[in-house]
């Protein structure tokens, strides 16, 4: 370029002008050289597989499931399953893939290039669930479609694999935790046992019960001793009612000198009376006691032992009496003489009643005051072992309530697992099936052939810029007045000699034949790698 000249547009149009050969060169070498790299790039198609993620078919509010995992996370482990090195070469071997490659390349390479190729596409939610896209790029569109089919079954089965192991092992860590909550919970029930049974009585929990069995105890003792009171009473009454009967006897009858003393017992006879008279008064006070006592009752036990002895008796002096025919007879009582024996017998047997009821109360007496001392000693014992009780029961309610929670968790967990083994869990279905694709993916040939002629184009451009920098020549009298700021005064023209006319020949019979093998090595080159098929 001329130093000092301003070049406007049209001169950068005449500039373009003159290199223009250089730019289609460069142009056609370009989309030569775009051709032939297409033609070395090799069709790749793009199968892919929709699965959607079905959700669990029964409620959560019925059975929870043990698998807590977001499905994106989820589908990103399952991912790193299906692209681990174990599975694709397991794929490789299986579906002979990759043959060129691995000729050339180690089958590591080889992976590597399978999982670039490998494409995992979650899809947001449309109302169906979510899903996700298996996409598998191949020369091939049948081994493309095959390989897209075993991915997604990979993905099906791991999923359904790995739901089920993580259920078993949910539920196998609750069993053994439940056995060792169990075991704890026995050791802890044993030792509550065994503290109840050496503190019987004294327990905090027995405080309300001892409480009132004390107050129970006292009001029993009240009464007894009240009861006490009016049954010394009535004895006194009846003994002296007593004495006075025995002293009004009739003056001609034959009573009982020898009375009885007011403790003697009522099983003893009285003396002075016949059998058959004391039979009738024990018969008599025995009908009496059965009507105010129970048929347990001391009183009554005494009363049948001596009805059946005076009846014993009575059989014995019948038959004696039968015996001995010619004994002098026994003189017989007058009806006022036998009343009064038997008002006197009847007086006899209620004062060894009172006596007997007398004792028996006094003993019983005793016996509760001996329960209020035993009830008072445990209240005072109460409070040494309440801090040892309620630690017990502290860590026994504890393990009791972790016992039960992990059998509810437990329980929880085997109907899980029933849920995943019947496949009503969550899963994986295959929504869309993989399909042999039609048209090749990835970068299209008409793409590489158009860069191809594009960055021809460019390098004629630069080429064309680098030579018209780099000429200085002037080709007009403008360039001469604006460059040495001088008035041309005349135009020499160039005459050309007969040399000059031969260089000019010799140029443009190279530059002919120059073409012409340029034109013949691309032709050859389109038929020989039939570069017609690569245009698009």
């Amino acid at each position: 370029m001329l130093p000092g000249k301003t070049y406007t547009p049209n001169d950068y149009a005449l500039m373009a002008w003159r290199r223009r050969w250089i730019m289609v060169g460069s142009l056609l070498l370009g989309a030569y050289a775009g051709l032939i790299v297409s033609s070395k790039l090799s069709d790749m198609y793009q199968s892919e597989m929709l699965i959607q993620v079905v959700p669990q078919r029964v409620p959560d509010d019925y059975v929870r499931s043990t698998v807590t995992m977001r499905t994106e996370d989820r589908l990103s482990t399952l991912t790193q399953q299906v692209l681990s090195r174990t599975a694709l070469e397991a794929l490789i071997r299986q579906l002979d893939l990759y043959s060129k490659e691995l000729a050339e390349r180690p089958l590591q390479d080889v992976v590597e290039l399978m999982r670039l190729n490998i494409k995992v596409d979650p899809v947001s939610s449309d109302g169906r669930g979510a899903a996700f896209y298996v996409r598998f790029t191949y020369s091939d569109p049948e081994i493309a479609t095959r390989v897209t089919e075993r991915l997604g079954g990979l993905f099906i089965d791991l999923n359904a694999r790995d739901r089920g192991d993580l259920a078993e092992a949910t539920d196998e860590f609750l069993e053994s935790q439940l056995d060792e909550t169990r075991k704890k919970l026995e050791e802890q029930e044993q030792k509550l046992e065994r503290f109840r049974q050496q503190n019987a009585g004294r327990l905090p929990t027995q405080l309300g019960f001892n409480m009132q069995a004390m107050q129970n105890t006292q009001m029993s003792i009240q009464a007894l001793v009240e009861s006490l009171a009016r049954d010394r009473d009535r004895r006194m009454l009846q003994e002296r009612v007593y004495n006075e009967t025995v002293a009004s006897q009739p003056d001609d009858a034959e009573l009982p000198r020898q009375a009885q003393a007011p403790g003697q017992q009522a099983d003893t006879p009285v003396s002075g009376l016949t059998t058959e008279q004391q039979l009738t008064a024990a018969r008599e006070s025995l009908a009496r006691l059965r009507l105010r006592l129970t048929p347990e009752h001391p009183d009554i036990a005494r009363a049948t032992r001596l009805v059946q002895t005076l009846e014993a008796r009575a059989e014995e002096e019948s038959a004696a009496s039968s015996a001995e025919s010619d004994s002098p007879a026994t003189p017989h009582l007058t009806p006022e003489q036998q009343a009064h024996r038997e008002r006197v017998a009847q007086m006899r047997a209620e004062l060894d009643s009172l006596d007997r009821q007398i004792a028996f109360r006094e003993a019983e007496e005793q016996r509760q005051r001996g329960l209020l001392s035993d009830y008072q000693r445990r209240i005072e014992q109460v409070p040494g072992v309440e801090s040892e009780w309620i630690a017990l029961t502290r860590d026994y309610d504890t393990q009791q309530e972790a016992y039960k929670n992990l059998l509810t968790k437990s329980e929880s967990s085997k109907v899980a697992v029933q849920l995943e083994r019947r496949q009503i869990g969550e899963q994986f279905r295959v929504l869309d099936p993989a399909r042999p694709p039609i048209r090749p993916t990835g970068i299209k040939r008409i793409q590489v052939n158009g860069l191809g002629a594009l960055g021809g184009l460019f390098l004629g451009i630069a080429l064309a810029a680098l030579l018209e920098f780099r000429d200085t020549a002037f080709r007009t009298s403008a360039d001469v007045s604006e460059v040495f700021k001088l008035p041309v005064v005349a135009l020499v023209p160039y005459v050309m000699t007969s040399a000059d006319h031969v260089l000019v020949r010799r140029r443009r019979l190279l530059t002919t034949v120059a073409v012409g093998l340029v034109m013949a090595t691309g032709a050859l080159g389109i038929w020989r790698l039939e570069l017609w098929k690569y245009v698009v």
